[in-house]
């Protein structure tokens, strides 16, 4: 009898140890998980919306130079390493993720680029107002501002999907002290209640 409770306190010690194994297992495996999708949005945060910020920044920057470039020296005397440049910001920004909304305003500003370079050049020809290039100019810079509000926006979003997996993370952590906690409760009944019972049923035998 005695022989027999012993091996039944044996099979739920060794239950209750194979049960926190599994629990450590399992909660290393979504630590793990919450772990990459905050290292995802943090890598994300800066190469996409970071990097594209600043894009911008120097985007506006050209476009700004370009209009005070104008209004002092005339529209006839188009600087065209600016237009160089805002080429290449261009395609170093074509190469971040783009949301669906980004992609559009980033065409839209690729195309309001190509027309003011047309611009430009009927300016450089014809004896033309610098009225057209400051309006094609202004709706540049309001491209590039709605690009920016996007920016502002997904990285925001971002941040809050890192804040939420660290809150899961925590909350799972907390759990995971509880659980073990009552698996150690339920161990110490076993090893020590049930056996001091076992030997006491011993005796009385």
């Amino acid at each position: 009898m005695a022989k027999n409770i012993t091996l039944h306190n044996r099979i739920n010690t060794g239950l209750a140890l194979t049960i926190v194994l599994l629990l450590v297992f399992a909660t290393n495996r979504i630590d793990k998980r919450h772990f990459d999708t905050v290292q995802n949005a943090v890598t994300t945060l800066h190469t996409d919306r970071v990097v594209a910020q600043d894009f911008i920044y120097k985007m506006n920057t050209i476009i700004y130079k370009k209009q005070l470039h104008i209004m002092s020296a005339g529209p006839k005397t188009i600087k065209e390493k600016l237009n160089e440049n805002f080429f290449t910001l261009i395609e170093e920004f074509s190469e971040t993720k783009l949301t669906t909304k980004e992609s559009k305003l980033f065409n839209r500003l690729k195309d309001d680029f190509e027309q003011l370079i047309e611009t430009e050049k009927k300016v450089s020809k014809d004896n033309l107002n610098e009225k057209g290039l400051i309006k094609n100019l202004n709706i540049i810079k309001k491209d590039l501002i709605s690009l920016s509000e996007i920016q502002i926006s997904e990285s925001r979003r971002l941040t809050s999907i890192a804040q939420k997996s660290l809150d899961t993370n925590t909350l799972m952590s907390n759990l995971e002290i509880g659980f073990l906690l009552l698996i150690g409760l339920i161990l110490q009944y076993i090893i020590f209640y049930r056996v001091k019972k076992t030997k006491k049923t011993a005796i009385n035998e």
